[in-house]
């Protein structure tokens, strides 16, 4: 579907589709009815078990009240994990040097330094299991590793004890620091909103709070400030630059009559604006509204081995149990059974199912797949993500800036008939040497340095072009329009892709020059790519239909959408998550932010895209390039294969000697090499690539 559009011209004479104020009254309700804010400073808490699963585990951002973080706030889990290490180093020679010690009172030494270490790293996890306790949710992986490494410790394997809980903390951390290190926050967005502005009050201007204007006040806008809210141009003529909320970077010239929107530049000369909306009310307001609403409808990623741990932490509790309890009864003294054999092998049985093989190797996993992505300038940012791309089905993408490099180049210059090409790259440097326009600066570019000493004359002609008389000459240069008001006649007219200018010398044609937007380098091919990986590539576009199509066609794609404000690219993708899809959106700047929350998964064009985009997406391309997704999808696929392996791999030689355990004598050394001996076996399986 296509959407209709009418032409808004600009000085140089190139089309734009035109401003549309689309209000198609959507409401959205996804207040958090818990009672708690979401504004909380970042600490290190663990607690997956607990807490507002509906608003912790999508990461909701209040704009207005985001901090950014950083590695410097994992000090103090650093600190944590460096104290207990030290501490069961000394403990542990502490241990060797007891063994001359007939006093014992090494032992007790190393006891103190152990248990000190086990303290800087658990105490949370014990808090947490405790906790689920009272929540009633006892059978979490926090009381699993308690009663674990508690009991490894009871039974006088404090190395064990302590090694257990310092890899689960390792684990946990470096997965929160992957998602930290990459993921701040969007108050950049507030860069929409403009603070003060000059409200007209008579014959005098006076600056006043934008939020307090209302319909119907006058403002002065001058060249390089921001409108502060939707209004209708009064006096004046300029040009809007509208990358904030259409992302073209071609600027939209503007007259009496033209309506121009809050949080847009005006790049040229000042205009008188009769404001016809609060600020709260108008578009850049809404793009703000809709991407904190869009985090609400991010899917809950869950780690694999918190869904697990609701089936094997019972099942290992309850098997524990068993084999302390229930054996003993067949002896003939039930108490000394109990204490001197099944007590014992029910403790080893918990350490040697202990998950640490699976908590430490599987964030491990994501992490190392995040930095293969990395390599190939696709910045994942965090395990959940990677796990989430295995899911997309369909790639809604912007154009430009995203799939064309986002700079107009000349890709053609036609003289007319009679005209040489010099001729017309003169004419053309002369015209488009006063100003500085992007398409003008484009063409000066390509014709190169000239003298072009001897203007006069030199005029604007609001939406249509530029004249001057040079060497007694009168020049147009300008869209089809103002060379049919000045009564040029065209013989060659362009019709294909791009943005022209004309030129005419004294009436007569000379010929024109096109700019054109390029695709980038590799598109195609990362389009074709994509497709044979069964993905659906849908193209959005603020750009009109005639370019919009020529680009679709360029790379393959059949399905795209023209002329969409930032409003529309949003309500596209909740239409496609509506049919049950998983959607990938990709974009490169701040009009792109709302559609990168609403959508699964949302990428931002790094290169290119305002910081806003980039804290607000899960996926950022640092390249400024799309080259690296198929690799990363490939990863992202490879990752959860590696994933799976570990956890058949940890449970497998788990089981074989837990069978060997209730089957034989209890040794601890046999546990030791379930857990450890596992754990490092996935590690390694884990980064290898």
């Amino acid at each position: 579907m296509k959407k209709e559009k009418e032409k808004t011209d600009c000085a140089c004479g190139c089309d734009h589709g035109d401003k549309h104020n689309h209000d198609h009254g959507h409401t959205h309700n996804h207040d958090c009815k818990h009672e708690h804010n979401h504004d909380c400073e970042h600490e290190h808490n663990h607690d997956h078990d607990g807490g507002c699963e509906c608003c912790a585990a999508k990461g909701r951002v209040e704009i207005s009240k985001s901090k950014k973080l950083s590695i410097a706030d994992f000090k103090k889990p650093l600190i944590k994990i460096s104290v207990a290490f030290v501490l069961a180093a000394i403990a542990a020679i502490c241990q060797f040097g007891a063994n001359t010690d007939v006093s014992g009172g090494m032992t007790i030494a190393s006891i103190v330094l152990y248990c000190l270490a086990y303290v800087a790293v658990g105490y949370e996890y014990i808090y947490m299991a405790i906790k689920g306790v009272f929540k009633g949710d006892v059978f979490n992986e926090n009381m699993l590793m308690t009663v674990a490494s508690v009991g490894a410790m009871a039974l006088g394997e404090y190395i064990e004890g302590v090694a257990v809980m310092l890899l689960y903390y390792v684990g946990e951390t470096l997965q929160d620091a992957a998602i930290a290190k990459s993921k701040g926050n969007i108050v950049n967005l507030l860069g929409l909103k403009v603070e003060s502005c000059l409200k007209v009050d008579g014959d005098t201007a006076i600056e006043v709070k934008s939020e307090s204007l209302v319909a119907g006040d006058i403002v002065l806008v001058r060249k390089g400030e921001k409108i502060p809210s939707d209004g209708i141009v009064e006096e004046g003529e300029s040009a809007i630059d509208c990358s904030s909320m259409t992302g073209e970077s071609v600027p939209v010239a503007v007259t009496a009559g033209s309506e121009v929107f809050g949080g847009t530049v005006n790049t040229g000369n000042t205009l008188r604006i009769n404001i016809t909306k609060k600020f709260e009310d108008t578009q850049a307001s809404k793009i703000l509204k809709l991407v904190e609403e869009a985090q609400d409808s991010k899917p809950k990623a869950q780690k694999l081995i918190t869904k697990f741990a609701s089936i094997y932490t019972p099942a290992v509790f309850a098997l524990a149990l068993i084999v302390a309890f229930i054996p003993p009864l067949f002896y003939d003294s039930y108490v000394t059974a109990l204490t001197e054999t099944w007590l014992k092998k029910a403790l080893v049985f918990l350490v040697i199912s202990c998950p640490c093989a699976l908590v430490i190797s599987i964030p491990l996993a994501f992490f190392a797949g995040i930095g293969k992505c990395s390599k190939a300038g696709v910045l994942v940012k965090g395990g959940n993500y990677l796990e989430a791309m295995r899911d997309i089905t369909v790639i809604c993408t912007d154009k430009t800036g995203t799939l064309t490099k986002g700079v107009f180049e000349v890709t053609d210059a036609v003289p007319a008939d009679g005209v040489t090409a010099e001729k017309l790259k003169e004419t053309a440097a002369v015209c488009e040497s006063m100003s500085t326009h992007p398409i003008a600066l484009s063409i000066t570019e390509y014709v190169g340095k000239r003298d072009v000493s001897g203007i006069s004359n030199y005029e604007e002609y609001a939406g249509k072009g530029v004249g001057c008389v040079y060497e007694g000459k009168k020049l147009l240069a300008g869209n089809l329009r103002l060379m049919q008001e000045r009564g040029v006649e065209i013989n060659k007219i362009h019709e294909g892709y791009g943005s022209v200018v004309y030129f005419a010398e004294e009436g007569k044609s000379l010929g024109y020059v096109v700019l054109s937007d390029s695709v980038k380098d590799g598109a195609k091919e990362v389009v074709s790519a994509l497709k044979a990986q069964g993905k659906h590539v849908i193209m959005l576009t603020g750009d009109v239909e005639k370019n919009a199509g020529y680009v679709a066609n360029e790379l393959g794609i059949k399905e795209y959408r023209a002329s969409l404000l930032p409003q529309d690219k949003y309500y596209v993708v909740e239409e496609v998550k509506a049919k049950g899809e998983k959607v990938m959106f990709i974009g490169d700047g701040l009009n792109d932010a709302p559609a990168i929350k609403a959508a699964n998964i949302g990428v931002c064009i790094g290169g290119l895209g305002n910081d806003a985009s980039i804290e607000a997406s899960d996926v950022v391309l640092s390249t400024g390039s799309v080259s690296g997704l198929p690799a990363a999808f490939e990863t992202a696929k490879q990752t959860k294969r590696r994933v799976v392996q570990n956890i058949v791999l940890s449970l497998a030689a788990k089981l074989a000697i837990m069978v060997i355990s209730l089957v034989w004598v209890p040794v601890m050394w046999l546990a030791v090499i379930a857990d450890v001996g596992v754990c490092i076996l996935a590690i390694i399986n884990s980064v290898r690539r």
